[in-house]
């Protein structure tokens, strides 16, 4: 009995925290180069738990909370005709200035320049070229080639600084649609990654899709309620009945 309360409290926590993943992602399906993540499982046996209540039970398993992991899948590139924004075409990611000496990693490539002629991401972030440099732009017109070069005037001026990222599970999100992820996990990008333009990448997230699990995931905690009532029923005609002498 016990060992079935327990079951359905991690069942109960797990869900709640998948729920959580799931309606962040929701919140963020239309934020430029956002990526969504997704709430691993790990299986616990029920051996384990013999050890504190009957040794005598059957060995089984059931699912518990694992841990949380960042989808790195592209989104789609939508059209905006804006020349300072730029999407990112493959497993490509933009260089970002978080912090003195510490680099991010985007998508969002929905960038603007301040009045010394920077480049910033939306929220005021130096983008950086390939060697770790904040971009600066002289004025006049802007353009650039697939792989990255800007163009003021027809004269390259910069390159934006473009990577890969290889191990995803040593990626953690830091908010503003960025990862940070260690320098030995990154490598230049490759010839399959293109720079397009005028566009922004959109969000990895599939909203349909999402709105789906979120009721999936209600309709299981439904489940679970009621499961656990009837634990606590049982729970209770034991207590009562149990030792009762009857006659």
């Amino acid at each position: 009995m016990q060992t079935g309360f327990f079951i359905a409290g991690v069942a109960g926590q797990t869900g709640q925290k998948k729920m959580d993943v799931v309606a962040h992602n929701l919140a963020n399906a239309t934020t430029p180069g956002f990526v969504g993540s997704h709430l691993a499982f790990r299986t616990a046996l029920t051996q384990k738990l013999a050890l504190y209540s009957n040794r005598n039970i059957t060995p089984g398993a059931y699912a518990t909370e694992g841990s949380t992991f960042v989808d790195l899948s592209p989104g789609a590139p939508h059209y905006t005709g804006n020349p300072l924004d730029f999407a990112i075409v493959g497993n490509g990611w933009f260089k970002v200035q978080v912090a003195p000496g510490q680099v991010a990693y985007t998508r969002a490539g929905n960038f603007r320049l301040d009045g010394s002629g920077n480049l910033l991401t939306a929220d005021g972030k130096p983008v950086l070229d390939t060697t770790d440099a904040p971009i600066t732009l002289p004025p006049g017109d802007i353009a650039a080639d697939n792989n990255g070069n800007l163009y003021v005037n027809k004269q390259r001026v910069a390159t934006l600084g473009i990577v890969r990222i290889q191990d995803a599970s040593k990626v953690q999100r830091i908010g503003h649609a960025r990862v940070y992820t260690p320098q030995a996990n990154v490598t230049p990008a490759g010839p399959d990654v293109a720079v397009h333009q005028g566009q922004i990448t959109g969000s990895n997230v599939n909203s349909v899709m999402t709105m789906v699990e979120m009721m999936t995931i209600t309709r299981n905690n439904q489940g679970l309620m009621k499961l656990i009532e009837q634990y606590n029923h049982v729970a209770s005609l034991l207590a009562e009945q149990v030792g009762r002498v009857q006659g």
